[in-house]
């Protein structure tokens, strides 16, 4: 117990997985809280003792699931290996930690979703800037980005984009927990694992000369991250955490990718749930998300791209037409596309097949694997040379011929020297051909010569002994051995020497027997042992190739996304969109991408929509629950980002202009285990949006004003569509669906706010939802017909249109107008609507704090939390 205790002292926060022959022992405490989460049996060593040492343990074979379940627990495991063989050992046998298992530092395939990365994010702070930075060690993927941080504001976009990244794990210095951003962090982060290391590892000068030594450059200037102190402090966090879990070499990370999120258009995280773009709200799984749609990659590689396609769409129009033009190549050239698909089916993960082995981690199967991928390249090389753009010819793909080459020599030497029937053992031979090692051919001529022998006595001593039951055998303990039944036991000749009794047979040896085994067995260990080295020799060439793998695992993905895009194209009817320069959005007839996939048997209704800065900048959208605004809104801001990531889109014909953001404001869940309501949230999203929409975004407001009294809500409503309309004297482009029809007035006061609405048939006190988008505003909800659609009895439906007529009736005046500076509402006797007495008893403390207002300087959010206040005393 010394050695394992020693070894568990520099692992106080893992459960020791402790190598003891064909097993993994744990002790003490990681026995108990192991034994629990795996649910196999607790045990104890020394059971006489007065306190026995809990224990428990799983076949090393099988380590894998089991390290599985722990690490989904939340769980760290290092594992401790015999570094000696103990039958070649007096005393004991050395034992270290080789790694340490970690949500963020996984290689095994067992443990990983192979369609999407594995990222450990680690997160650095100046007085300004917050860096980011984020390592998937499975693919050598290694990025970094900076935002802002201002000590005042929440961290919004570096929430954000952590967010964005979706690490399983979080590296953050010790010191962070006093800094005001560390609640934020927890918060959205609640449930992953956070694992806090020394400030020193995030130290600029370490930091700094971590990433030096890793690339083996002088400065950092080849990377583009050389003033990026921020993310530098990050990533040298990172590849600290990767050395002391790790303990070797990492050659597939061989470079540093900085990025800059101006360079991409900017969805924040609320906006990619409410679109489910990457998630389903309602089952919180991939079916019903465009993510589900558009992903017809055929490897594991191109699935884990295209993800981050969608989650960074562009906004570099050169870039996204050539992504474009690679698409209608594709989908005009089917035959030589659906080649390409069956070619692309026959490679394997070459990122992660690169990682495995760089990482020394790679068996005999995995070296197969790339061997078939690789001997794949040429013929689908030849067939994408076809095409013109430099994207899918691999033009772009520097030193393409040099690469293919050199796999083409890799391949070449797998196949010469890995059987292809090898087994995922190193240790146990069966690994090289035939002929690739005359010393490894003598050898094996060895141990098959005596194998023969082996057979060849067995009918010898039957023959002579006249006993019908013997048998040579073989294991481990006894090596090989005659066993004979009971009952010709006592016929057994002389020579024979007994080794063992058994219930039904017994065992014995021979002099000449063990001359031939001792001949047999040393020539087995002497092959095992060459076979392992040849084997390593190899790996290690591969390891030097690795960046070569890797770029051209990089190629590969991209190729398998595009031509994933094109056949959803193909297959949905979607068209090549149009980048105009004109700040216009026309998109005729266009389709929600993934309703229409969902109603299946219906005929989807396609809508037009056309937006600009001149006439037609905010869409004004009113009508019914149930008719179909929200699918229309949400159609629209799902085009642009399907637009700016290259693909073709869901309509008849498309327009578009480029968006730096897109925003929206839509239904939202009530976040209670925060302790915010439905209208919190709404307000925290429409802050979000007037504080950092640009001229240049496109917003999305589906209802604003829920969940307070009708003319607060109204009242704010009103105040955001005006704000967006006069933002920067220009305005942002705007969507807005909602149920306050006094709205549809800022069409007459506004110029370039439009009135529409979702058209609706009536008949009989029925209504008949048409879906189809057209212009000018209503004053109707049909809310009582809707309410009769859902099933609700007819008594109580009866009962609301009396009720509605008497309010109709009684309330004969038009509601408050805040853009008619003139209009004065009628006085309402306060039994008669206690929500429209502004006042009530705290009047006199409401009109001062209204006269102390300065109107020219108020801000919007500061004027929606006044009338948050204002609401608040007046329901006192």
């Amino acid at each position: 117990m010394e050695q394992y205790l020693s070894i568990k002292e520099s692992h106080q926060d893992a459960i020791l997985f402790y190598r003891m022959g064909d097993f993994y022992e744990m002790f003490l405490e990681d026995a108990q809280k192991a034994a629990s989460i795996l649910e196999i049996a607790l045990t104890s060593r020394n059971k006489n003792d007065t306190a026995p040492i809990p224990m428990c343990g799983v076949p090393f074979r099988a380590a894998d699931n089991y390290i599985a379940k722990l690490i989904e627990n939340g769980c760290k495991v290092a594992v401790c290996e015999q570094m000696e063989d103990a039958s070649a050992t007096k005393g004991l046998v050395k034992r270290e930690v080789v790694r340490v298992i970690t949500p963020g530092m996984i290689l095994t395939e067992e443990l990983l979703d192979k369609k999407s990365n594995n990222f450990l994010l680690a997160l650095s702070k100046t007085r300004d800037v917050c860096g980011i930075a984020y390592l998937d060690i499975s693919t050598g993927t290694f990025k970094t980005t900076q935002v802002e941080s201002r000590q005042s504001k929440i961290p919004e976009q570096l929430i954000d984009e952590a967010l964005k990244v979706d690490p399983k794990e979080i590296l953050l210095p010790s010191n962070f927990k006093t800094d005001p951003v560390y609640k934020h962090i927890r918060q959205a982060f609640y449930g992953r694992q956070i694992t806090y290391l020394d400030k020193t590892d995030f130290s600029l000068e370490e930091a700094k000369e971590r990433l030096l030594d890793k690339f083996k450059t002088r400065s950092l200037e080849g990377f583009g991250a050389e003033n990026l102190h921020a993310s530098i402090c990050a990533a040298g966090a990172i590849l600290s955490y990767v050395q002391n879990t790790q303990m070797q070499d990492t050659k597939h990370i061989f470079q540093i990718i900085p990025y800059d999120l101006k360079n991409f258009l900017v969805i924040d995280d609320r906006s990619c749930k409410n679109l489910e773009i990457l998630t389903n709200i309602q089952t919180l799984n991939k079916k019903g998300t465009l993510i589900h749609v558009l992903d017809r990659t055929v490897t594991a590689m191109g699935s884990r791209l295209i993800k981050n396609w969608v989650r960074y769409p562009l906004i570099d129009k050169n870039k996204i037409q050539q992504r474009l033009d690679c698409i209608e190549e594709l989908t005009r050239a089917a035959h030589i596309h659906q080649l390409i698909i069956n070619h692309l089916k026959s490679v394997y993960d070459l990122e992660r097949l690169g990682g495995k082995i760089s990482m020394g981690q790679g068996n005999a199967r995995d070296l197969i694997a790339l061997k078939n991928s690789l001997k794949k390249l040429p013929i689908l090389f030849k067939e994408l040379s076809l095409f013109q753009s430099p994207l899918l010819n691999g033009k772009n793909f520097e030193e393409r011929e040099t690469i293919l080459s050199e796999l083409n020599a890799l391949a070449a030497l797998i196949e010469k020297a890995i059987r292809d029937d090898a087994t995922h053992v190193l240790n146990e031979g069966g690994l090289i051909n035939d002929g690739y090692s005359p010393e490894l051919d003598e050898l094996l001529l060895i141990s098959r010569d005596g194998k023969s022998w082996i057979a060849k006595a067995e009918a010898t001593e039957k023959e002579k002994t006249k006993l019908s039951s013997l048998k040579i055998k073989y294991n481990r303990v006894f090596g090989y051995f005659i066993e004979v039944s009971k009952a010709q036991a006592v016929s057994v000749p002389d020579h024979y020497i007994r080794k063992q009794t058994l219930v039904n047979a017994e065992r014995y040896i021979t002099d000449e027997m063990k001359q031939v085994e001792s001949t047999i067995l040393n020539a087995q260990d002497k092959r095992n042992a060459m076979e392992y080295k040849i084997f390593c020799t190899i790996r290690d060439k591969i390891v030097s190739k690795a960046t070569l793998i890797l770029k051209t695992a990089d190629f590969i993905a991209t190729v398998d996304v595009l031509q994933g895009l094109a056949l959803v194209a193909s297959e949905n009817s979607y068209i090549k969109p149009f980048i105009n320069e004109e700040n216009r959005i026309c998109i005729e007839d266009g389709r929600h991408p993934v309703v229409e996939k969902l109603i299946k048997g219906e005929r989807y209704v396609p809508n037009s929509i056309k937006m600009d800065d001149i006439e037609n900048q905010t869409l004004l959208i009113t009508g019914p629950n149930m008719a179909g605004k929200s699918t229309v809104l949400r159609q629209v801001a799902l085009t642009i980002l399907m637009a700016q990531m290259g693909s073709f889109v869901p309509a008849q014909k498309a327009s578009v202009c480029i968006v730096d953001r897109i925003f929206t404001r839509v239904g939202a869940l009530d976040n209670l285990s925060s302790g915010q309501s439905t209208f919190m949230v709404e307000m925290e999203e429409t802050a979000n949006i007037i504080n950092n929409a640009t001229n240049k975004s496109l917003v999305i407001l589906d209802e604003i004003g829920r969940g307070t009294s009708t003319y607060d809500g109204m009242s704010i409503a009103w105040a955001v569509a005006e704000y967006l309309h006069d933002l920067n004297n220009k305005g942002v482009k705007t969507l807005f669906a909602t149920h306050y029809h006094e709205l549809i007035k800022l069409e007459q006061i506004k110029p370039r706010i439009k009135n529409f609405n979702i058209a609706v048939k009536e008949f009989n006190d029925n209504i008949v939802f048409l879906r189809r988008l057209v212009k000018g505003g209503t004053n109707k909800s049909y809310g009582i017909q809707v309410a009769r659609l859902a099933g609700v009895p007819d008594i109580v439906i009866n009962n609301a249109k009396q009720i509605l007529f008497g309010i109709e009736k009684k309330n004969d005046t038009d509601a408050p107008n805040p853009s008619h500076k003139k209009t004065k509402a009628k006085k309402k006797n306060k039994k008669d609507d206690d929500q429209l007495d502004l006042f009530g008893n705290n009047e006199q403390s409401i009109k001062k704090m209204l006269e102390k207002i300065d109107i020219s300087s108020i801000t919007p959010l500061e004027a929606i939390n006044l009338l948050n206040d204002l609401k608040q005393k007046a329901s006192n």
